[in-house]
């Protein structure tokens, strides 16, 4: 790529991502903070936790659990708290430029990931702009799953630091366990990302991912719900509501709700193919996000309440964090397909580009 070329894109990419960022706010800010799980869920729950200053406020909002979803973790509530202190009575508008500065670190953090990648500023900016530009920031302000990318997008840029810095493990487990105080996904990032790590036969960094978001989080919520919780609280999900017709239902309503986009799916794929060192550097985050999808999709089959209702109002929001991470990564193919870039393949036997034989990261 010429200068003159790769100048002009960057001034493109830096362009893009003030338009997304400044959109989102502009979203936010006419709303503000009004939507449905904001104004049942997360700003109810800030509400409460803003007036009695006790986690216990989370469960008198909604002593049933029938539309709160009591079960959630509170890390975002806490911050829409905090963000509104000194302020009297609590205020929407208060918390919402938190939107905004949300979709604008997520984007610095795409092009984190990507730089660690090792590529040229132009595509990791691109790849930053991309993660403003996702619809999921002008449709649903004040949802969870804004702060949620940011920690996964926080663990993405530390993956390919695995071997150079004997850090990077730790920071992984650290996001993600920040992750599962977010929204209940964020769990099972944390262990898709230790299966993924287990698979490359880093187990060492597998447990320390998988215990830490347990431990640290999992745990201590479910010891706060017993104590906390006036009785066993109802949710979207349950073991004994197993059933295949159920499954089969939301494959059903995943495919029709998803089929306007497949356009850009088809793309993504074609661009992958033509980017065999991409795809040999990127399997283990291309595995982690078929396992996230397909740990999601499986859920629907615990589902209690209407498979196509359920996917029909929460497929978007589910897909966004897959779709986020495989940003960077389709940032990298495109510049492989620009400029020719390769990179060294991993040894044969190594089912991801974690190589077996390098030494496990220090805990």
């Amino acid at each position: 790529m010429s200068r003159t070329a790769s100048r002009l894109l960057l001034a493109a990419a830096a362009l893009l991502i003030g338009l997304g960022v400044l959109t989102a706010a502009l979203v936010a800010m006419r709303e503000p903070f009004a939507l449905t799980d904001y104004t049942a869920i997360w700003g109810l729950k800030a509400r409460a936790l803003y007036r009695s200053g006790s986690l216990a406020a989370l469960f008198r909002v909604d002593p049933e659990g029938t539309f709160s979803h009591p079960e959630y973790p509170p890390l975002w509530p806490l911050l829409l708290t905090v963000a509104t202190r000194g302020r009297l009575p609590y205020d929407d508008l208060v918390v919402t430029p938190l939107w905004p500065a949300l979709a604008l670190s997520a984007s610095l953090l795409a092009m984190r990931a990507a730089r660690s990648m090792r590529l040229a500023a132009p595509f990791a900016l691109l790849a930053g702009a991309a993660v403003s530009l996702l619809p999921y920031w002008r449709r649903y302000p004040g949802y969870a799953e804004g702060l949620l990318v940011v920690f996964v997008l926080a663990a993405l840029a530390e993956v390919r630091r695995f071997d150079e810095e004997p850090g990077a493990g730790v920071r992984i487990a650290v996001f993600l366990t920040l992750a599962a105080w977010a929204k209940p996904e964020g769990l099972v990032a944390a262990l898709a990302a230790a299966a993924v790590l287990a698979f490359a036969r880093r187990r060492r960094a597998a447990l320390l991912v998988a215990l830490s978001a347990v431990l640290f989080a999992a745990a201590p919520w479910a010891l706060v719900i017993s104590r906390l919780a006036p009785g066993k609280l109802p949710t979207a999900f349950a073991l004994s509501s197993f059933s295949a017709a159920s499954l089969a239902g939301a494959l059903g309503a995943l495919v029709s709700e998803a089929a306007p986009h497949a356009g850009w799916a088809a793309a993504g794929a074609l661009l992958l193919a033509f980017a065999p060192a991409t795809r040999r550097a990127c399997r283990p985050v291309l595995a982690w996000c078929g396992l996230y999808a397909a740990a999601l999709v499986g859920s629907f089959a615990f589902t209690r309440l209407s498979p196509a209702w359920h996917v029909r109002w929460s497929w978007d929001r589910l897909a966004f964090i897959p779709v986020a991470v495989l940003l960077p990564v389709l940032a990298e193919a495109l510049a492989e397909c620009v400029q020719g870039k390769s990179e060294p393949a991993p040894a044969p036997e190594s089912p991801a580009a974690f190589p077996p034989e390098a030494p496990a990261p220090a805990l």
